[in-house]
């Protein structure tokens, strides 16, 4: 039975291209994660250098003034008036709301593309499952791709939420259907993969 099913899947692999191999295919990730992770750097660089450029300077203590005891022969030095000290500037505080939120929004970008590169990464470790006929592995696979697309479905923007809530009812179809008919699904996984590839490139 087992052999059979694999002859079966080994027939529906896509034969136009050999699969990449993992040193290109992480190198491919990084490529995709380091522009993401430059940007909420200099994000975070840019609200610390607004904090401290909008905080208010301390008012300074009033200065104490030395009583000095005049020599018999000398009068006394007058002493000068200090100057009046200027009032501190107003921060805006409706400028830094909106770099903290900003800043968050950012953030949950980054986070979700994250999650999305963390299920195609693991669907590649399910393709190689269902290539060595483990279904157990392909399955646990299946499950923790599944789990990423949730954390990055709550992190996303109304606008990714529709896509990545379609990606994965495929991904449940497809376990599903990997002990009835396997036939195809690594076919099926590498389609949905691109499209998460797609979602994490916007």
């Amino acid at each position: 039975m087992r052999t059979t099913r694999a002859a079966a899947m080994s027939s529906s692999e896509p034969t136009s291209s050999p699969l990449p191999s993992p040193s290109s295919r992480w190198r491919h990730y990084v490529r995709l994660l380091v522009p993401h992770l430059l940007t909420i750097l200099i994000s975070l660089g840019l609200f610390t250098l607004l904090q401290t450029w909008l905080q208010p300077a301390p008012i300074p203590a009033e200065p104490q003034i030395a009583t000095v005891t005049p020599l018999p022969t000398i009068p006394p030095t007058p002493i000068p008036t200090p100057q009046p000290t200027l009032p501190p500037v107003p921060v805006d505080e409706g400028l830094i709301r909106l770099s903290i939120l900003d800043l968050q929004a950012e953030n949950a970008r980054l986070r979700t593309a994250t999650h999305l590169l963390r299920a195609a990464i693991t669907l590649d470790e399910a393709v190689n499952a269902l290539q060595r006929n483990d279904m157990a592995e392909a399955d646990r696979a299946l499950m923790t791709a599944r789990r990423a697309l949730d954390r990055a479905y709550n992190l996303s923007t109304e606008q990714q939420k529709g896509p990545i809530d379609v990606i994965r009812l495929q991904i449940s179809q497809i376990r599903d259907d990997l002990g009835v008919r396997p036939e195809g699904a690594d076919r099926r996984l590498w389609q949905v993969r691109r499209l998460i590839l797609t979602l994490v490139d916007e």
